[in-house]
């Protein structure tokens, strides 16, 4: 079924707040669908009624629910989350507040159900976060769109302690991956590994451990003379490699929660067979495990899917002069390498994901697809 696109508002007043927008925000990503956008968290006074101030936010979801599952779902999250309903119908405080908003563009009017909401444009509380997502949403009954519906605010009354809440909200998107301490981010050259690494690395606040591909001597010699300079190219990559993941630990914020490298040590032993004569390799072998024996173990290995004619692009776009002999043969005998290696490896948690459709590393919307497909795979 297709994906509908609803915007919901949140709101708390009652005990640890900020843990209950938490708390609904996780049980709408498991049950109603993928949160695509947060606004900020705001702090105002109850409305209508004498009560402690409120948080309030809006999200964006995209759900294959109908109108009246929708509603049905939402009202379980709340009864879950601690809240009361009184018989009065009158506004009071509350645990957790959801009020679907919009449903795509749709107007239904029933017993149960108004969409949109029909006092969301005279609720400051609602149009503030919602113009940080979806300013440009048109209400289908106004024909106005949330900015205009916003200059048409003249401002509430008593509405002084209305602002923005220092807040650790976060996407549960993200709640998933938060449970491994140790994320290895695999892929061809020029699939973007660097790039997801370190913006895993910020959201998740987990240290990050990076490549150092640069320093090594023979890099530039090896694309320009491969069978002349594979093996010590190789070599020099695993010393490099297991000197750095072998002090790790001394690198290490002990306030973060785990660690995000853009590479892991099998990567060594892949290209060693891709680029070495069958001598060479024999040797390489020996000495990568005896090297190799006593380091960490990743919990996730993400490996990036990308054509070679797209990682070609990235390849060039990035410019360094001694890839520019990088041709498709010998992508495509990297990804093979690497595809054979992988999947041999039955007691690893690995993850292949399609890239080939979205560019996570330029566009945010994409990176947060890219972060739904890995949630996917992991459930």
């Amino acid at each position: 079924m297709k994906k509908q696109l609803t915007y919901l508002s949140l709101g708390s007043n009652i005990g640890d707040k900020e843990k209950n927008i938490q708390y609904a925000l996780n049980e709408i990503d498991k049950k109603i669908g993928d949160i695509i956008s947060i606004s900020k968290l705001y702090e105002n006074p109850s409305i209508g009624f004498t009560g402690d101030l409120f948080y309030n936010c809006c999200i964006g979801v995209q759900t294959i629910l109908e109108p009246n599952e929708l509603l049905k779902i939402i009202l379980k999250i709340e009864k879950e989350g601690g809240r009361i309903r009184n018989k009065s119908k009158r506004n009071s405080s509350r645990t957790i507040d959801i009020d679907i908003l919009f449903y795509e563009d749709q107007s239904i009017i029933s017993k149960n159900l108004k969409i949109p909401h029909p006092k969301l444009h005279e609720r400051e509380f609602v149009i503030k976060p919602l113009m940080d997502i979806a300013k440009g949403k048109i209400h289908p009954v106004l024909n106005k769109s949330v900015l205009e519906i916003s200059h048409g605010l003249k401002g509430l009354k008593g509405f002084k302690a209305f602002k923005e809440v220092d807040n650790k909200i976060q996407n549960p998107v993200l709640n998933t991956l938060s449970n491994y301490n140790n994320i290895v981010i695999e892929g061809n050259i020029g699939v973007g590994k660097t790039s997801l690494s370190k913006k895993l690395s910020e959201d998740l606040n987990k240290n990050l451990i990076l490549e150092g591909f640069q320093e090594n001597p023979f890099l530039e010699k090896f694309y320009n003379n491969r069978h002349r300079y594979a093996l010590n190219l190789e070599l020099t990559f695993l010393v490099d490699r297991c000197r750095q993941l072998n002090d790790y630990k001394n690198q290490l914020d002990l306030f973060k929660t785990g660690v995000v490298f853009d590479y892991d040590i099998v990567k060594s032993l892949i290209f060693a067979g891709v680029t070495l004569s069958e001598n060479d390799f024999n040797l390489y072998r020996n000495i990568f495990y005896f090297m190799t024996k006593d380091l960490i173990t990743p919990n996730l290995i993400i490996y990036l899917m990308q054509t070679p004619e797209k990682l070609l692009l990235n390849i060039e776009k990035r410019g360094r002069h001694f890839e520019r002999k990088i041709n498709k043969e010998y992508l495509k005998k990297i990804n093979q390498a690497y595809m054979k290696s992988l999947k041999s490896k039955t007691d690893w948690k690995i993850l292949f994901i399609d890239v080939s459709d979205i560019d996570f590393v330029e566009n945010e919307g994409h990176y947060l697809e890219l972060l739904f497909r890995i949630k996917r795979s992991l459930i």
